[in-house]
């Protein structure tokens, strides 16, 4: 169990981004004597690793060129439906595409909750200025009226989208059915609100018989409310381009029959000349009447444009859609990629703090070397006595007793997780034998209040494992553990070795000396030094146990813990 201070160097190798050596004085001069070998001969591996990782990479970005689609660019999309051919990313895209609570993302446009707030935006203000145009260019009726009101309610109900407590109250209502198809049925009304606004105040007679600004001011909002029909970039695109198609020949409709939904009489043309103009309609009385439907035969060219602006739409709702699918799967596969990688990450530094310590580990990712002396560190070797006497390998060839012994440990290793013992640190286990120190950590114990903090939590550490052992043996049958603990604090040198598997340890007389207090100590039982009493003293109780020879020591006098002072005696 001795532990002695290596008069060789660690020598550094890497292994997950973590190096092991040594930076302090006692190698310093070991350095410029070795420092050429050993980046002659580790240099070359670490290029040779580069190297193997470069050609890997190679590889993978190869085999993704020769398949038939790009892993980001171009995910598998049905021709038809724009739907993911993957159910799993069509059902995770249904769900996420309109979640208003990204909260990992970057606040961005490209994200769902700020591309709801801009569409809803968009929306809100072509809705104000066609209703602007509609009042100022148009009298007022009761259709338009009513439908206004109905129309703003709709559109407030929109606004409301930006509040999460509103979507929150929303998908609670109408929980029987998913967010996806909610959203677009909704999505659906609120994007045919300004075409809607612009079919109500439908008039004949002043789109197609007058030259007024208003006339042709009409035929504006009527393009702008099918254009309309483009925003809302995360709705379906069927769902859309069919609403478009619907108004606009609806409005087709309108003008082939001649329906007006205002009073106009059968206008009269002056002569019975073929040159039909605007210049040539009259109300004279001496005129032959001709029948208003007779005049929309020259107007088709708005239906025309209208038929071509319906193209348009379906076109573009079309490449939208593929662009924000595109956009989701990208972002999808590389959060899901970035989970992963976390997951491993979080994964290997559990590992690796398993192995080092945690302050340690994040001083071997910067430096290429580690190791550090410490004065008035404690340290313990707690020995379970009588282990052997319970372990036999006739039965299950000593595996039971082995998942018995492990189980214990685990129980010691849970006591680290307290945080009463967060300066404490298991350095290892041998056999049964467990050994921890208090006091490797230098900013935590800049942090003490109390400079021999350190010392007394090692203490209650050690009488923290007594009652362990207690609670344990309550459900062995026919046997008790018995545990013996040695306790001393001094001078150690800290350091991660090994060129192959790091190994962390701590080597000084003071790591000697415990483990001499453990092996010449008395079963259950925590045994110190007399240089030791005059910090522990001061919260603990001891007994004198007499001297003793100690082992490259010679006589010792020992003492025994008895119980902790209270709280009066601590004071004074």
């Amino acid at each position: 169990m001795e532990n002695h201070i290596p008069l060789t160097d660690n020598g550094q190798q890497r292994m997950s981004d973590y190096f092991t050596s040594s930076q302090s004085s006692i190698t310093a001069s070991q350095t410029a004597t070795g420092g050429g070998a050993f980046l002659e001969k580790f240099g070359r591996s670490i290029q040779n690793l580069r190297k193997q990782s470069d050609l890997q990479l190679i590889r993978c970005v190869q085999k993704n060129s020769e398949s038939d689609r790009s892993y980001f660019i171009e995910p598998q999309l049905s021709r038809l439906t724009l739907f993911f051919e993957d159910k799993k990313m069509e059902q995770e895209y249904r769900e996420n595409v309109h979640s208003l609570t990204e909260q990992d993302t970057i606040a961005t446009l490209a994200n769902s909750r700020f591309n709801t707030y801009f569409d809803v935006f968009v929306s809100t203000v072509v809705f104000v200025v066609i209703s602007i145009s509609l009042f100022i260019s148009y009298e007022l009726t009761i259709l338009w009226l009513v439908v206004f009101v109905i129309l703003c309610l709709i559109q407030v109900c929109g606004i409301a989208l930006c509040f999460r407590r509103f979507v929150e109250f929303s998908e609670s209502l109408f929980s029987f059915c998913s967010r996806w198809y909610g959203w677009n049925a909704f999505g659906g009304t609120l994007v045919s609100v300004p075409i809607i606004a612009v079919l109500c105040n439908f008039v004949c007679s002043r789109l197609f018989f007058t030259a007024n600004v208003s006339d042709y001011l009409y035929s504006y909002l009527l393009c702008v409310g099918i254009v309309h029909f483009c925003n809302f970039t995360q709705l379906n695109c069927w769902m859309k381009n069919c609403l478009a198609t619907c108004f606009g020949i609806l409005f087709i409709c309108l003008i082939l029959s001649g329906i007006c939904p205002c009073d106009v009489p059968n206008l009269k043309m002056e002569n019975s000349s073929v040159n039909l103009t605007f210049e040539n309609l009259s109300y004279a009385d001496n005129t032959t009447v001709v029948p208003v439907t007779g005049l929309y035969l020259y107007n088709w060219e708005i239906l025309i444009d209208v038929l071509l602006l319906l193209v348009l739409i379906w076109l573009l709702n079309r490449e939208f859609e593929i662009g924000y699918r595109l956009s989701f799967h990208a972002s999808f596969v590389a959060n899901r990629d970035k989970l992963q990688v976390q997951r491993l990450k979080t994964q290997a530094d559990w590992l690796i703090y398993n192995i080092v310590p945690e302050h340690v580990a994040v001083q071997l990712k910067k430096n290429a070397k580690y190791s550090e002396n410490f004065k008035d560190v404690a340290v313990i070797f707690a020995s379970i006595v009588n282990f052997n006497e319970m372990y036999d390998e006739s039965y299950l060839g000593g595996k039971e007793f082995l998942r018995v012994l492990n189980e214990l440990i685990g129980d010691f290793d849970e006591l680290l997780t307290l945080p009463e013992f967060q300066s404490v640190e298991k350095i290892k286990t041998i056999g049964s034998t467990f050994m921890a120190a208090s006091g490797l950590n230098s900013k935590m114990r800049l942090e003490q209040s109390d400079p021999h903090a350190h010392l007394f939590a090692l203490m209650e550490f050690s009488l923290a494992m007594q009652k362990v052992i207690d609670n344990f043996n309550r459900d062995l049958i026919e046997f008790n553990l018995i545990l013996r603990t040695g306790y001393n604090f001094g001078d150690v040198t800290a350091a991660v070795i090994g060129n192959t598997k790091m190994y962390y340890d701590i080597w000084g007389d003071a790591v000697n000396i415990a483990s001499r207090m453990d092996s010449t100590g008395v079963s259950g039982r925590i045994q110190v030094g007399e240089q030791c009493l005059s910090v522990l003293e001061k919260r603990y109780i001891f007994e004198p146990r007499g001297s003793m020879y100690v082992k490259g020591k010679g006589d010792m006098n020992l003492f025994l813990l008895v119980d902790r002072r209270n709280e009066n005696e601590i004071a004074k």
